[in-house]
């Protein structure tokens, strides 16, 4: 079984910092990304992950982050 590991916004930030790649999903709903989202992440709500996560983020080997 696979486990997803949770990181602390603080962590979150080390790394971009850092330099090191990662992909930051979205995945509220449209409204509630126009009321505020950090830069650099990308809208994927929740329910279109499985049609678009291969187009969106084509690194597997990379971090991805979920907020």
């Amino acid at each position: 079984e696979m486990t997803v590991p949770s990181v602390s916004a603080k962590e979150v930030y080390e790394k971009r910092e850092a330099g090191e790649p990662e992909v930051i999903l979205d995945v509220r709903e449209p409204d509630e990304w126009e009321r505020g989202y950090i830069d650099g992440t990308v809208l994927l709500p929740r329910g279109r992950i499985e049609g678009r996560l291969e187009e969106v983020v084509p690194d597997k080997d990379g971090l991805i982050v979920t907020h």
